[in-house]
């Protein structure tokens, strides 16, 4: 019940301290098409297939990435099923033509911000693709360690809060 709480309060945030004008939004009828449309080569499932998942995972909180008035990421979070103690970033990614601007990290960390207002949980996870050492290097730069384990072939990471 909590993450509908969340999806409620959170339609839109932005914070200037973060050194660019990113905000995380709702996804609506106004920037589906838009959301849908952003491509990253590998690494990621598509955008509406996550959006789909929504639909079965209530719990889902997917939001669009913008910088300024212009979608270049998505990221979707929500609680663990199987530990409710625990948040999961399930889906993240930075448009190919937005990358290595900084978007996807100052998106992370307000995702990062907003999932810790939660003080009745302390762990957040992550996965990604053992390949790929950009991903690794971000997490490990915002605080995430990596456990040894693999979640559907890919390395988990966890930030303990």
């Amino acid at each position: 019940m909590a993450s509908l709480k969340v999806r409620k309060i959170y339609i839109i945030w932005s914070k200037e301290r973060y050194g660019v004008n990113i905000t995380l939004r709702a996804i609506d009828k106004d920037n589906f098409k838009k959301v849908i449309s952003l491509k990253v080569e590998k690494y990621c499932a598509s955008n509406l297939y996550s959006l789909a998942q929504t639909k079965i995972f209530p719990e889902e909180i997917p939001l669009a990435i913008y910088n300024d008035e212009e979608p270049v990421g998505f990221i979707m979070y929500g609680i663990e099923p199987r530990d409710s103690n625990v948040y999961w970033i399930d889906r993240f990614m930075i448009d190919e033509a937005h990358q290595r601007k900084g978007f996807g990290k100052k998106a992370l960390e307000m995702a990062i911000d907003i999932i810790k207002q939660d003080k009745t949980r302390d762990t957040i996870k992550i996965s990604t693709n053992p390949e790929n050492a950009v991903a690794r290097k971000l997490y490990a730069d915002l605080g995430f360690y990596d456990t040894n384990e693999l979640d559907d072939g890919e390395v988990l990471l966890v930030l303990k809060y």
